[in-house]
């Protein structure tokens, strides 16, 4: 359960935020974290570095194996953020 890591569930929620991705899950295995989504299997990283990488580069990362994977812009998922006064992900605050 992801809910028993804050850290990754506080990331997970980012990711959810970021992308639309349908049915897009998440789960933890000996060391490893694998992307799943509605279709079928994306992607499994190294927990190290998922937990490394910021949400919006996991997302990237998501969406260049979905394209590889299933041939679609998974970039079409993104959410809406043009409600932002300024660039979420700048750190420039």
């Amino acid at each position: 359960m992801i809910e028993m890591d804050k850290r990754v569930y506080e990331k997970m929620v980012a990711i959810w935020s970021i992308t639309r991705i349908p049915s897009l899950k998440m789960s933890p295995t000996a060391g490893e974290v694998h992307f799943s989504w509605a279709k079928g299997r994306i992607d499994e990283i190294p927990f190290k570095v998922f937990d490394e990488l910021a949400p919006i580069e996991v997302v990237t990362l998501i969406e260049k194996k979905m394209e590889l994977w299933y041939g679609i812009d998974a970039k079409q998922f993104r959410a809406n953020l043009s409600g932002y006064l300024a660039d979420p992900f700048s750190s420039q605050r």
